[in-house]
């Protein structure tokens, strides 16, 4: 065939693809909140000039292997050892194509249950070993998504024989093609310079809805017209953002100043038990009795903020007190806690233990870096339930054979509560449950009711595994030697402010955890002031003997000493909440300027004046930014 009429097929092809692709993003235009016109005007534009720019990119690389394909002593050489380099173009083109299709079919799928799109967090998920499994994506769901994508990639290879059709038939002659062409061009540039300038202009001017709706496509690429207008002696709406920049390969200054101890401080054995998505408000007499009767005993935390809306930010805080931004720094230097290195000088005896896997996220990399493998129980069924059982009966095992000459920790991470939320029929409290939860087929806003009320019996089931290890620790009068910590690692919202889930926002229902910490000693004590999973370290390394006032090693304060937090910050993959018994603001570490912006009232209530707080707020958000730098070099 000849390069002409290869191209004429290429031109067909580009085109029946890009009105596929229009039907595939679609999707994006229903996350937007069109609050008026040009906000509506402004999404169209994009719609229209991101296909055409997504399919440019994944054409170009075609493009330039055909014109390679074309000269005269590279088809030669093709034609000597048989091969068709029109054949092999198509077969290159219909993959990048299809690639490119099943690409937003998955990131437009992620953003519309979780409000971002394929980033390094996804990827992270995809590349790490038992990532995949972390989601809880059941065999129906997997399969609904494999007929989809391979629905996808057929439907690219039809539109490629069609466009052979097209291309050699009479009634549909190339000279169609290279205007539709140059007018689709055209058009981008059109579209795509109109919506750069309403991006432009709503940045100059803080227009939060524009700069909002841009968030809704993959890969936008923000223009601003900041240093134009001061050029021109324009004076802009003051940019409150504050910029954070997400340390990825710091040096770590980690302690700031050498750990004094006293040298005759108690050995107390650490029993840590957390538990996936365990929000604040599931530790009641009803569902989880045996944790609320033995939370009457200890000190009770009643407004405790995980440190993440996700799993790696929460235990990330919790072991080490610092604000997620770190997180990357850690990873890179595999450098564990300070907790954990004190244990292991104090001769501990280790045993972790977790339902989900220890390489996902990575806390073999981190919190658990020091801590030898053969110590490191991971085990995963195909529902949480039965796994957690497994590894209680093991974790007990433990305990019960340990080698009592020498103190132990140990670790549970349970996955009962996690999505999909599987229980056995003995701990169905809530009779009216969804009975078939299948990711690709349910309504999540309409059966959300029925999802919560599978979320409490699994609730109900992790209690009943707490119990049996509380209970191990009554009848072997363990309690009188052993720190004890119930908490989940974040929380789980039901679309009580538009989300399902976790990870997708600061609500309150994604971030506020139970927190009941059982010290030898200690007499019963409720907390009802701001605590956070960054106050667990200092709590216990100042009963573990540390000598240090926190600030030397971590950015969270002791829970028993008194003071009280008048702000905490929560984490997610690349964006930092400050949040007060007044207000929330999220600020992102990756993005600039108003978008990504946002300033609540504590429970989550939209703010109308967001100048007065970053005006009454400003020097706390400057020792944030402060902080978030302050263990790096």
């Amino acid at each position: 065939m000849s390069s002409i009429n290869r191209g004429k097929v290429l031109g067909y092809y580009f085109c029946l693809t890009y009105i596929v692709l229009l039907i595939n993003s679609a999707g994006y235009l229903k996350t937007i909140k069109y609050t008026n016109t040009t906000t509506a005007v402004f999404a169209a534009m994009v719609y229209f000039s991101y296909c055409l720019f997504y399919l440019l990119i994944m054409f170009l690389p075609v493009h330039v292997l055909d014109r390679i394909l074309s000269i005269g002593f590279v088809e030669n050489l093709l034609r000597k050892i048989r091969i068709n380099s029109t054949a092999v173009i198509y077969i290159f083109c219909a993959a990048a194509f299809s690639f490119l299709q099943v690409f937003i079919f998955a990131d437009r799928f992620i953003y519309s249950m979780y409000e971002f799109h394929i980033n390094g967090f996804v990827w992270n998920i995809f590349l790490t070993p038992g990532g995949l499994d972390s989601l809880g994506t059941g065999r129906q769901a997997t399969l609904v998504f494999v007929v989809i994508i391979a629905g996808l990639i057929l439907l690219q290879v039809i539109l490629l024989l069609l466009s052979s059709f097209l291309a050699n038939r009479p009634p549909f002659k190339f000279r169609f093609i290279r205007p539709a062409i140059i007018t689709a061009i055209i058009l981008l540039i059109l579209a795509g310079g109109f919506q750069a300038f309403v991006y432009g202009v709503s940045s100059f001017e803080g227009y939060v809805p524009v700069l909002s709706a841009s968030k809704a496509f993959p890969l936008y690429q923000p223009i601003t017209f900041r240093g134009l207008a001061k050029s021109l002696g324009l004076k802009a709406n003051e940019d409150t953002s504050f910029k954070m920049k997400v340390g990825e390969s710091f040096s770590l200054k980690y302690p700031l100043n050498p750990i004094v101890r006293d040298p005759n401080h108690t050995r107390y054995n650490i029993v840590c038990l957390v538990a996936e998505s365990l929000r604040g408000d599931m530790l009641t007499s009803e569902i989880m009795p045996a944790s609320w009767k033995f939370s009457q005993t200890a000190v009770r935390c009643t407004d405790h903020y995980s440190s993440g809306t996700g799993t790696r930010m929460g235990l990330f805080g919790m072991f080490y007190g610092l604000y997620g931004n770190y997180w990357f720094s850690f990873l890179n230097e595999r450098k564990g806690p300070l907790l954990i290195d004190m244990l292991i000088e104090d001769n501990y005896q280790f045993s972790m233990y977790t339902s989900a896997a220890f390489t996902y996220p990575e806390f073999d990399k981190t919190i658990f870096a020091h801590i030898a493998p053969e110590d490191l129980h991971p085990f995963a069924s195909d529902q949480g339930w039965k796994s957690d059982r497994k590894n209680v009966a093991d974790l007990i095992d433990f305990m019960d054979n340990r080698d009592r000459s020498r103190p132990f920790m140990t670790f549970m991470f349970f996955e009962s509560p996690h999505a999909r939320y599987y229980f056995p029929p003995e701990n169905a409290i809530r009779s009216e449950y969804l009975k078939e939860f299948n990711y690709a087929t349910t309504d999540i806003e309409k059966d959300i009711e029925l999802i919560k009320n599978r979320y409490i019996n699994s609730c109900n089931h992790l209690d009943s595994q707490l119990a049996l290890i509380i209970n191990y620790l009554k009848e072997n009068n363990l309690l009188d030697s052993t720190i004890v910590i119930i908490t989940g690692d974040h929380g789980e919202e039901f679309m009580e402010k538009g989300h399902w889930g976790h990870n997708s926002d600061f609500t309150e229902e994604q971030t506020i955890t139970p927190m009941v910490l059982w010290i030898p000693g200690c007499e019963p004590k409720i907390i009802n002031s701001i605590t956070s999973h960054l106050d667990i370290p200092p709590t216990l390394m100042k009963l573990l003997g540390v000598k240090n006032p926190p600030a030397d090693y971590c950015l969270g304060y002791d829970m028993l000493g008194g003071k009280v937090r008048d702000f905490t910050v929560i984490s997610d993959w690349d964006s930092l909440a400050y949040v007060d018994s007044q207000f929330k603001a999220v600020f992102p570490l990756k993005v600039y300027g108003f978008a990504g912006q946002n300033v609540t009232t504590h429970d989550d209530a939209e703010v109308a004046n967001t100048d007065a707080f970053y005006n009454s707020h400003r020097d706390k958000l400057l020792k944030i930014l402060d902080q978030a730098g302050q263990f790096t070099d």
